[in-house]
């Protein structure tokens, strides 16, 4: 679909023609010159480690007929090759990229939340390849420079545009949406995630709904019902509001949720009409990821009956609850990619879920970018983690600690609690022993490791989730079954 000459790139990037013909016909995009091929444009971009600019002669021999620079070259090229000189890449690559937004003509569904993007995304995917090929951002490319560069992917047998759209300050998502353009706005949830920087659960909010604010009056706004601050914020969508959740108040709910071997199964009832959903993920935060989807399919004409098999075909990257077997007939959920105290919750509730005739091991690591919530947001999960039943809490790193202290306390009130329940029943010897979870503490990853293999036991369920930085792939790897 990208068809261009380097005349009206010149214009809509408002740069200079340096070298080469304004005639020069171009056909994609390329930010890496090992990707450049005939008619393409590369990007060069300036960085500290590496700089596009010395790779500007690798991609002519390519076959590259445009360069777009923001400095003089210090190479002779090709004189064929057009060059083209901006102030700065990145908004040049916008703008080109809100030029080919311009020329599609079928739904941009736009996700975001504090939890479950990724997911929701796929699903979407998912759903909405029922109207035929969808373009969906790439794993989680979802910054001001991931969402440009998906977009300007586009094919003319594309029908569907999926893109996420993740933010760390107030007015990141505004300006994602200003180049995406969305017909229909999903919000999956409003956590604590940045709360570091953006200081209040209140500005997520804030920065979350600016999607809403975007959208056309033709459009949709898909929303979590159950949550309260965007009940509370509806009101900046122009357009109509949909809701899905867990009670009948939503356009989408589901009912009679249940988990059948390794799927959930429940009734989803979108817009009026119903269907049984098998999903391959455990979970009511998947249940929900999966309404949304369907919710935002229906509102855009699908059929619910057809897209719902569309699910049962899912499947979840590595790091998101992903299941992988390990030794000593250790099941390991490795969902080490992000946390935060919400999907660290939902992650254990899966955790018990699996391991309802097994020994349950949480390896709970640092959350991040929680601000002013982050020492309760920890010492949170520790307590719900005892609460759900798990027999092994294991904590690991300096933020983690709180966990562990969560867990501690929550170990002892229920301890005291258990000794009071047994009173009536206690003799001589008191028969009241109901098993008591296990609490360790490690600082860091590397203690951790020494000790794994005295720690989890034989057929354990075991769960390793953690904020991105702490990297414990390594946990699952060490875990693993290698054989």
């Amino acid at each position: 679909m990208f068809q261009m000459t380097t005349a009206e790139i010149v214009r809509e990037v408002e740069g200079k023609l340096t070298a080469g013909s304004a005639e020069n016909r171009v056909v994609a995009v390329a930010i890496d010159s090992r990707k450049a091929g005939p008619h393409y444009l590369f990007i060069a971009f300036p960085g500290q480690k590496v700089d596009g600019h010395d790779f500007l002669l690798q991609a002519a021999q390519q076959g590259a007929t445009a360069v777009l620079v923001n400095r003089e070259m210090d190479v002779p090229l090709n004189p064929a090759v057009a060059v083209i000189q901006v102030t700065n890449p990145l908004i040049a690559v916008q703008r080109l990229a809100q030029y080919q937004r311009k020329l599609f003509q079928g739904p941009v569904v736009a996700v975001t939340g504090s939890n479950g993007k990724t997911t929701t995304k796929e699903m979407l995917r998912q759903v909405f390849a029922e109207r035929g090929e969808v373009l969906a951002t790439p794993e989680n490319q979802n910054n001001e420079l991931g969402l440009p560069l998906t977009l300007l992917g586009l094919e003319p047998n594309h029908k569907t545009v999926v893109v996420e759209m993740g933010m760390r300050a107030r007015g990141e998502i505004r300006d994602l949406c200003r180049i995406a353009s969305p017909t229909t706005g999903v919000i999956t949830n409003v956590g604590h995630s940045h709360m570091e920087i953006l200081g209040s659960q209140e500005q997520i909010a804030l920065a979350k709904t600016e999607l809403l604010e975007t959208l056309p009056a033709g459009g949709f706004a898909v929303l979590n019902g159950d949550d309260p601050w965007l009940r509370k914020l509806s009101y900046l969508a122009a357009c109509p509001t949909l809701w899905f959740g867990f009670t009948r108040q939503c356009d989408a709910f589901a009912e009679n949720v249940r988990t059948d071997g390794q799927w959930t199964v429940f009734t989803a009832r979108v817009l009026g009409d119903s269907c049984e959903v098998r999903l391959p993920q455990f979970g009511r935060h998947n249940v929900a990821n999966a309404l949304a989807a369907l919710l935002a399919g229906v509102a855009n004409g699908l059929d619910l009956q057809h897209v719902v098999p569309s699910l049962e075909r899912f499947t979840s990257g590595t790091g998101r609850l992903h299941q992988v077997p390990g030794r000593r007939q250790v099941l390991i959920i490795d969902d080490c990619y992000n946390a935060s105290p919400s999907s660290m919750k939902a992650s254990l509730e899966v955790l018990t879920t699996l391991g309802t005739q097994r020994p349950t091991v949480a390896i709970l690591g640092d959350m991040y970018e929680l601000g002013s919530y982050e020492a309760a947001g920890h010492r949170e999960v520790g307590e719900f983690a005892v609460t759900m039943g798990v027999n092994k809490v294991i904590a690991v790193g300096h933020l983690a600690e709180g966990i562990a202290l969560g867990a501690e306390e929550a170990r002892r009130t229920q301890r005291d609690s258990n000794w009071n329940d047994g009173l009536s029943q206690r003799t001589s010897h008191c028969d009241v022993r109901r098993e008591e979870v296990e609490v360790c503490y490690f600082p860091d990853k590397a203690a951790l490791l020494q000790q794994l293999d005295n720690i989890i036991p034989a057929g354990a369920v075991v769960l390793v989730k953690a904020s991105r930085a702490m990297a414990l792939e390594e946990v699952v790897a060490a875990l693993a079954d290698q054989s």
